[in-house]
Protein backbone atom coordinates (compact mmCIF):
# COMPACT_ATOMS: atom_id res chain seq x y z
CA UNK A 1 0.00 0.00 0.00
CA UNK A 2 1.26 3.51 -0.92
CA UNK A 3 -0.11 7.07 0.00
CA UNK A 4 0.28 10.80 -1.51
CA UNK A 5 2.18 12.61 0.96
CA UNK A 6 3.90 14.96 -1.70
CA UNK A 7 2.83 18.67 -0.32
CA UNK A 8 0.63 20.82 -1.61
CA UNK A 9 1.21 23.58 0.07
CA UNK A 10 4.18 24.37 2.90
CA UNK A 11 1.65 24.05 4.84
CA UNK A 12 0.53 20.15 6.67
CA UNK A 13 -3.02 19.74 6.24
CA UNK A 14 -5.31 17.26 7.99
CA UNK A 15 -4.27 14.72 6.53
CA UNK A 16 -0.26 15.02 6.51
CA UNK A 17 1.01 12.67 9.22
CA UNK A 18 2.81 14.58 12.03
CA UNK A 19 2.52 11.54 14.57
CA UNK A 20 3.24 7.97 15.04
CA UNK A 21 1.72 5.43 16.73
CA UNK A 22 4.13 2.12 17.75
CA UNK A 23 2.50 -1.38 18.93
CA UNK A 24 4.52 -3.18 21.51
CA UNK A 25 2.22 -6.05 22.02
CA UNK A 26 4.09 -8.08 24.39
CA UNK A 27 3.07 -7.93 28.30
CA UNK A 28 4.28 -9.96 31.74
CA UNK A 29 0.56 -11.51 31.86
CA UNK A 30 -2.80 -10.55 30.62
CA UNK A 31 -4.80 -8.35 32.79
CA UNK A 32 -8.39 -9.33 33.23
CA UNK A 33 -10.30 -6.96 31.41
CA UNK A 34 -8.23 -6.92 28.89
CA UNK A 35 -8.51 -7.83 25.06
CA UNK A 36 -6.03 -5.62 23.80
CA UNK A 37 -3.42 -6.88 21.49
CA UNK A 38 -1.11 -7.87 23.68
CA UNK A 39 0.72 -11.29 24.54
CA UNK A 40 2.61 -12.78 27.80
CA UNK A 41 5.05 -15.00 27.04
CA UNK A 42 6.40 -14.52 23.47
CA UNK A 43 10.17 -13.31 24.66
CA UNK A 44 11.51 -14.93 21.95
CA UNK A 45 9.56 -12.77 19.29
CA UNK A 46 11.22 -9.57 20.77
CA UNK A 47 14.29 -9.70 18.12
CA UNK A 48 12.76 -10.02 15.07
CA UNK A 49 9.81 -7.63 15.98
CA UNK A 50 11.59 -5.13 16.39
CA UNK A 51 13.95 -6.06 13.34
CA UNK A 52 10.04 -5.82 11.42
CA UNK A 53 8.99 -2.59 13.02
CA UNK A 54 12.29 -0.87 12.06
CA UNK A 55 11.62 -2.22 8.37
CA UNK A 56 8.08 -1.59 8.64
CA UNK A 57 8.98 2.35 9.61
CA UNK A 58 12.02 2.86 7.04
CA UNK A 59 9.39 1.39 4.28
CA UNK A 60 7.05 3.73 4.71
CA UNK A 61 6.83 6.90 2.54
CA UNK A 62 8.88 9.87 4.43
CA UNK A 63 6.41 12.78 5.28
CA UNK A 64 8.27 16.33 3.93
CA UNK A 65 7.31 17.42 7.33
CA UNK A 66 9.02 16.07 10.82
CA UNK A 67 6.80 14.78 13.11
CA UNK A 68 5.72 16.18 16.46
CA UNK A 69 4.56 13.21 18.30
CA UNK A 70 5.73 9.20 18.62
CA UNK A 71 3.32 7.39 21.05
CA UNK A 72 4.75 3.37 22.42
CA UNK A 73 1.83 1.61 23.20
CA UNK A 74 0.99 -1.91 23.95
CA UNK A 75 0.91 -4.47 25.75
CA UNK A 76 3.84 -2.95 28.07
CA UNK A 77 6.13 -1.35 25.79
CA UNK A 78 9.13 -2.14 28.54
CA UNK A 79 9.30 -5.50 28.57
CA UNK A 80 11.19 -4.51 25.99
CA UNK A 81 14.67 -4.44 26.17
CA UNK A 82 15.25 -0.14 26.67
CA UNK A 83 18.01 -0.54 24.01
CA UNK A 84 15.27 -1.69 21.13
CA UNK A 85 12.47 1.23 22.24
CA UNK A 86 15.74 3.50 21.38
CA UNK A 87 16.60 2.07 18.33
CA UNK A 88 12.66 2.29 16.84
CA UNK A 89 12.69 6.05 18.18
CA UNK A 90 16.12 6.21 16.31
CA UNK A 91 14.53 5.03 13.38
CA UNK A 92 11.62 7.61 13.43
CA UNK A 93 14.82 10.24 13.63
CA UNK A 94 16.67 9.10 10.97
CA UNK A 95 13.74 8.22 8.84
CA UNK A 96 11.03 10.92 9.42
CA UNK A 97 12.79 13.58 11.10
CA UNK A 98 11.27 15.10 14.87
CA UNK A 99 10.84 18.40 15.21
CA UNK A 100 12.90 20.21 17.92
CA UNK A 101 10.49 19.57 20.98
CA UNK A 102 8.43 16.63 19.77
CA UNK A 103 6.26 14.64 22.11
CA UNK A 104 7.88 11.64 22.70
CA UNK A 105 5.44 9.12 24.97
CA UNK A 106 6.40 5.49 26.24
CA UNK A 107 3.91 3.75 28.20
CA UNK A 108 5.25 1.53 31.13
CA UNK A 109 3.45 -0.61 34.00
CA UNK A 110 4.93 -0.43 37.65
CA UNK A 111 7.65 -3.21 38.25
CA UNK A 112 8.55 -3.04 34.21
CA UNK A 113 10.70 -0.18 34.81
CA UNK A 114 13.47 0.88 37.11
CA UNK A 115 15.92 3.94 37.61
CA UNK A 116 18.46 2.85 35.26
CA UNK A 117 16.39 1.90 32.49
CA UNK A 118 14.41 5.62 32.45
CA UNK A 119 17.21 7.13 32.52
CA UNK A 120 18.30 5.22 29.47
CA UNK A 121 14.92 6.21 27.89
CA UNK A 122 15.07 9.92 29.22
CA UNK A 123 18.31 10.45 27.71
CA UNK A 124 17.73 9.28 24.36
CA UNK A 125 14.99 11.78 23.60
CA UNK A 126 11.60 9.71 25.46
CA UNK A 127 10.11 12.97 27.53
CA UNK A 128 6.79 11.70 28.23
CA UNK A 129 6.30 8.45 30.86
CA UNK A 130 2.60 7.03 30.99
CA UNK A 131 2.53 4.87 33.58
CA UNK A 132 -0.30 1.97 34.03
CA UNK A 133 -1.08 2.41 37.47
CA UNK A 134 -5.33 1.65 37.19
CA UNK A 135 -5.42 1.67 41.39
CA UNK A 136 -3.58 2.41 44.37
CA UNK A 137 -5.63 -0.42 46.52
CA UNK A 138 -3.96 -3.63 46.25
CA UNK A 139 -6.78 -5.64 46.84
CA UNK A 140 -8.94 -4.17 43.81
CA UNK A 141 -5.26 -4.25 41.60
CA UNK A 142 -5.23 -8.17 42.53
CA UNK A 143 -9.22 -8.49 41.53
CA UNK A 144 -8.38 -7.23 38.44
CA UNK A 145 -5.35 -9.00 37.43
CA UNK A 146 -2.95 -6.76 37.69
CA UNK A 147 0.60 -8.11 39.44
CA UNK A 148 1.92 -4.75 40.93
CA UNK A 149 1.38 -3.23 43.87
CA UNK A 150 0.57 0.48 45.31
CA UNK A 151 3.70 0.67 46.83
CA UNK A 152 5.43 -0.10 42.95
CA UNK A 153 3.09 2.18 41.01
CA UNK A 154 4.46 4.95 43.78
CA UNK A 155 8.18 3.46 43.00
CA UNK A 156 7.59 3.97 39.09
CA UNK A 157 6.57 7.71 39.65
CA UNK A 158 9.29 8.68 41.42
CA UNK A 159 11.59 6.83 39.45
CA UNK A 160 10.73 8.32 36.65
CA UNK A 161 10.83 11.84 38.39
CA UNK A 162 14.65 11.22 39.19
CA UNK A 163 15.24 9.74 36.16
CA UNK A 164 14.16 13.55 34.46
CA UNK A 165 10.70 12.52 33.19
CA UNK A 166 8.92 16.28 33.64
CA UNK A 167 5.70 15.09 31.77
CA UNK A 168 3.87 12.19 33.64
CA UNK A 169 0.67 10.54 32.76
CA UNK A 170 -1.27 8.45 35.21
CA UNK A 171 -4.02 5.90 34.52
CA UNK A 172 -6.68 4.83 36.76
CA UNK A 173 -9.28 3.04 36.45
CA UNK A 174 -12.97 2.79 38.24
CA UNK A 175 -16.42 0.96 37.70
CA UNK A 176 -14.09 -2.43 38.85
CA UNK A 177 -15.60 -5.67 40.41
CA UNK A 178 -16.37 -4.84 44.25
CA UNK A 179 -14.50 -1.06 44.36
CA UNK A 180 -16.44 1.25 46.16
CA UNK A 181 -17.05 5.23 46.41
CA UNK A 182 -14.30 5.59 49.22
CA UNK A 183 -11.81 2.80 47.73
CA UNK A 184 -12.54 5.17 44.42
CA UNK A 185 -11.66 8.46 46.36
CA UNK A 186 -8.97 7.30 48.08
CA UNK A 187 -7.03 5.61 44.61
CA UNK A 188 -8.19 10.24 43.25
CA UNK A 189 -6.09 11.51 46.02
CA UNK A 190 -3.29 9.35 46.27
CA UNK A 191 -2.91 10.17 42.57
CA UNK A 192 -2.69 13.03 43.09
CA UNK A 193 -0.45 13.15 46.24
CA UNK A 194 1.90 12.33 43.59
CA UNK A 195 1.55 15.54 40.86
CA UNK A 196 1.72 14.02 38.11
CA UNK A 197 1.36 16.30 35.17
CA UNK A 198 -1.71 14.23 33.10
CA UNK A 199 -4.36 11.72 34.74
CA UNK A 200 -6.33 9.34 32.32
CA UNK A 201 -9.24 7.86 33.75
CA UNK A 202 -10.94 4.72 32.02
CA UNK A 203 -14.45 2.98 33.14
CA UNK A 204 -14.15 -0.80 33.03
CA UNK A 205 -15.28 -1.83 29.98
CA UNK A 206 -16.82 -5.88 29.66
CA UNK A 207 -15.29 -7.17 26.85
CA UNK A 208 -15.76 -10.97 25.30
CA UNK A 209 -13.04 -12.76 25.62
CA UNK A 210 -11.32 -11.49 28.23
CA UNK A 211 -11.17 -12.97 31.82
CA UNK A 212 -14.23 -10.83 32.84
CA UNK A 213 -16.05 -11.31 30.22
CA UNK A 214 -16.18 -15.06 31.13
CA UNK A 215 -16.93 -14.28 34.45
CA UNK A 216 -19.87 -12.10 33.60
CA UNK A 217 -21.61 -14.97 31.13
CA UNK A 218 -21.30 -17.36 34.57
CA UNK A 219 -22.94 -14.51 36.35
CA UNK A 220 -19.53 -14.51 38.51
CA UNK A 221 -18.78 -10.82 38.35
CA UNK A 222 -19.98 -8.53 40.86
CA UNK A 223 -19.59 -4.57 39.41
CA UNK A 224 -20.71 -1.00 40.76
CA UNK A 225 -24.45 -0.35 39.53
CA UNK A 226 -24.81 2.30 36.85
CA UNK A 227 -25.36 5.07 39.57
CA UNK A 228 -22.51 4.31 41.96
CA UNK A 229 -20.36 4.54 38.07
CA UNK A 230 -21.80 7.75 37.35
CA UNK A 231 -20.96 9.13 41.10
CA UNK A 232 -17.70 7.76 40.66
CA UNK A 233 -17.43 9.07 37.28
CA UNK A 234 -18.74 12.90 38.84
CA UNK A 235 -16.06 12.79 42.34
CA UNK A 236 -13.07 12.38 39.75
CA UNK A 237 -14.50 15.64 37.83
CA UNK A 238 -14.70 17.40 40.80
CA UNK A 239 -11.40 16.37 42.70
CA UNK A 240 -9.20 16.16 40.00
CA UNK A 241 -10.44 19.58 38.55
CA UNK A 242 -10.30 21.25 42.34
CA UNK A 243 -6.49 20.62 42.18
CA UNK A 244 -5.78 22.76 39.41
CA UNK A 245 -6.25 20.01 36.10
CA UNK A 246 -7.93 21.11 33.62
CA UNK A 247 -10.61 18.79 32.23
CA UNK A 248 -9.84 18.75 28.61
CA UNK A 249 -11.31 15.63 27.37
CA UNK A 250 -14.11 13.06 28.57
CA UNK A 251 -11.40 11.07 30.35
CA UNK A 252 -8.36 13.16 30.69
CA UNK A 253 -7.30 16.08 32.86
CA UNK A 254 -4.36 17.88 32.32
CA UNK A 255 -2.06 20.42 34.48
CA UNK A 256 -2.11 23.83 32.11
CA UNK A 257 0.32 22.97 29.04
CA UNK A 258 0.62 19.40 29.57
CA UNK A 259 -2.52 17.69 27.43
CA UNK A 260 -1.43 15.02 25.71
CA UNK A 261 -0.58 15.79 21.98
CA UNK A 262 -0.31 12.91 20.57
CA UNK A 263 -3.98 11.75 21.78
CA UNK A 264 -5.24 15.18 20.33
CA UNK A 265 -4.18 13.96 16.58
CA UNK A 266 -6.86 11.19 17.30
CA UNK A 267 -9.59 13.77 18.59
CA UNK A 268 -9.09 15.82 15.67
CA UNK A 269 -9.56 13.26 13.37
CA UNK A 270 -5.60 14.22 11.82
CA UNK A 271 -3.46 11.98 10.22
CA UNK A 272 -1.08 9.46 11.95
CA UNK A 273 1.30 6.40 11.21
CA UNK A 274 0.65 2.90 12.19
CA UNK A 275 3.31 1.12 13.32
CA UNK A 276 3.54 -3.06 14.54
CA UNK A 277 1.46 -5.57 15.05
CA UNK A 278 -2.27 -4.26 15.27
CA UNK A 279 -1.57 -0.98 14.79
CA UNK A 280 -4.16 1.07 13.13
CA UNK A 281 -3.58 4.18 10.73
CA UNK A 282 -5.11 7.09 9.20
CA UNK A 283 -3.08 8.72 6.13
CA UNK A 284 -3.95 10.66 2.86
CA UNK A 285 -7.19 9.50 3.96
CA UNK A 286 -6.60 5.68 4.26
CA UNK A 287 -7.57 4.05 7.42
CA UNK A 288 -5.36 1.00 7.60
CA UNK A 289 -5.20 -1.86 10.24
CA UNK A 290 -1.89 -4.21 10.58
CA UNK A 291 -1.97 -7.79 11.05
CA UNK A 292 -2.88 -8.65 14.80
CA UNK A 293 -0.70 -11.66 15.41
CA UNK A 294 3.32 -10.68 16.07
CA UNK A 295 4.23 -13.94 13.95
CA UNK A 296 2.01 -13.44 11.20
CA UNK A 297 3.09 -9.61 11.55
CA UNK A 298 6.56 -10.46 11.24
CA UNK A 299 6.36 -12.91 8.55
CA UNK A 300 4.27 -10.27 6.02
CA UNK A 301 6.98 -6.95 6.71
CA UNK A 302 10.15 -9.45 6.46
CA UNK A 303 8.07 -10.26 2.86
CA UNK A 304 6.82 -7.27 1.59
CA UNK A 305 7.70 -4.26 4.10
CA UNK A 306 4.00 -3.88 4.86
CA UNK A 307 1.41 -5.85 6.97
CA UNK A 308 -1.92 -4.49 6.40
CA UNK A 309 -4.65 -6.61 7.02
CA UNK A 310 -7.32 -4.07 5.86
CA UNK A 311 -8.06 -0.76 4.74
CA UNK A 312 -10.80 1.69 3.89
CA UNK A 313 -10.81 5.35 2.12
CA UNK A 314 -13.15 7.95 4.58
CA UNK A 315 -14.48 10.97 2.31
CA UNK A 316 -17.54 12.79 2.54
CA UNK A 317 -20.25 12.79 4.88
CA UNK A 318 -18.22 9.58 6.87
CA UNK A 319 -15.26 11.44 7.36
CA UNK A 320 -17.85 14.61 8.58
CA UNK A 321 -19.36 12.59 10.85
CA UNK A 322 -16.21 10.94 12.46
CA UNK A 323 -14.45 14.15 12.86
CA UNK A 324 -17.76 15.42 15.17
CA UNK A 325 -17.46 12.05 16.94
CA UNK A 326 -14.15 12.56 17.78
CA UNK A 327 -14.14 16.14 18.47
CA UNK A 328 -17.27 16.05 21.04
CA UNK A 329 -15.14 13.75 23.21
CA UNK A 330 -12.57 17.37 23.83
CA UNK A 331 -14.51 19.41 26.38
CA UNK A 332 -14.02 22.70 24.55
CA UNK A 333 -15.47 20.44 21.05
CA UNK A 334 -15.80 21.27 17.49
CA UNK A 335 -14.45 23.89 16.36
CA UNK A 336 -17.28 25.25 13.63
CA UNK A 337 -14.33 26.78 11.83
CA UNK A 338 -11.81 24.64 10.91
CA UNK A 339 -15.18 22.24 10.26
CA UNK A 340 -16.13 24.67 7.25
CA UNK A 341 -12.65 25.02 6.29
CA UNK A 342 -11.93 20.99 5.99
CA UNK A 343 -15.08 20.11 4.38
CA UNK A 344 -16.24 23.18 2.37
CA UNK A 345 -19.88 23.01 4.55
CA UNK A 346 -21.11 24.34 7.70
CA UNK A 347 -21.75 21.79 9.86
CA UNK A 348 -24.82 23.51 11.17
CA UNK A 349 -26.45 22.95 7.49
CA UNK A 350 -24.60 19.52 7.32
CA UNK A 351 -26.28 17.81 10.45
CA UNK A 352 -29.04 20.46 11.06
CA UNK A 353 -31.73 17.47 12.17
CA UNK A 354 -29.19 16.22 14.30
CA UNK A 355 -28.07 19.06 16.65
CA UNK A 356 -31.56 20.95 16.82
CA UNK A 357 -32.65 17.33 18.26
CA UNK A 358 -29.69 16.96 20.63
CA UNK A 359 -29.67 20.52 21.69
CA UNK A 360 -33.58 20.17 22.39
CA UNK A 361 -33.05 17.59 24.63
CA UNK A 362 -30.11 19.41 26.54
CA UNK A 363 -27.10 17.27 25.64
CA UNK A 364 -25.30 19.70 22.72
CA UNK A 365 -24.33 23.31 23.25
CA UNK A 366 -23.68 25.45 19.95
CA UNK A 367 -22.52 28.42 20.19
CA UNK A 368 -20.98 31.18 17.49
CA UNK A 369 -17.81 28.95 16.79
CA UNK A 370 -18.36 25.79 19.01
CA UNK A 371 -20.86 22.82 18.88
CA UNK A 372 -19.50 21.01 21.78
CA UNK A 373 -21.31 18.73 24.89
CA UNK A 374 -23.11 19.53 27.59
CA UNK A 375 -23.01 18.61 31.21
CA UNK A 376 -25.72 16.09 30.63
CA UNK A 377 -24.78 14.91 27.18
CA UNK A 378 -21.29 14.22 28.88
CA UNK A 379 -22.83 11.09 30.44
CA UNK A 380 -24.41 9.92 27.35
CA UNK A 381 -21.31 10.78 24.94
CA UNK A 382 -21.38 7.60 23.30
CA UNK A 383 -25.17 8.36 22.57
CA UNK A 384 -24.67 11.62 20.94
CA UNK A 385 -22.03 10.97 19.16
CA UNK A 386 -23.98 7.78 17.41
CA UNK A 387 -25.96 10.70 16.29
CA UNK A 388 -23.40 11.85 13.62
CA UNK A 389 -22.18 8.51 12.12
Amino acid sequence: MTYDLSPNTHHPTPMTPRSSYVHIPFCRSKCFYCDFNSYPGLEDCFKPYVEALIKEITSAEPVYMPLETVYFGGGTPTVLPAASLVGILRTHRDHFGLVEDAEITVEANPGTVDGPCLEFLRRAGFNRLSIGVQSFNDSTLEQIGRIHTASDAREAVRAGRSAGFGNISIDLMYALPEQSASDWQETLRSALDLSPEHISLYELTIEEGAVFGNLRKRCQLQLPDEEIQIEMYLTAIEEITRAGYEHYEISNFALPGYRSRHNQTYWRNRAYFGFGAGASGYVSGVRFTNLKSPQAYIDAVESSGRAVESSETVTGRQAMGETIMLALRMIEGLDLGEFRERFGVDVREAYRAEIDSLAGRGLIELTSDRLRLSPAGLLVANDVSAEFV
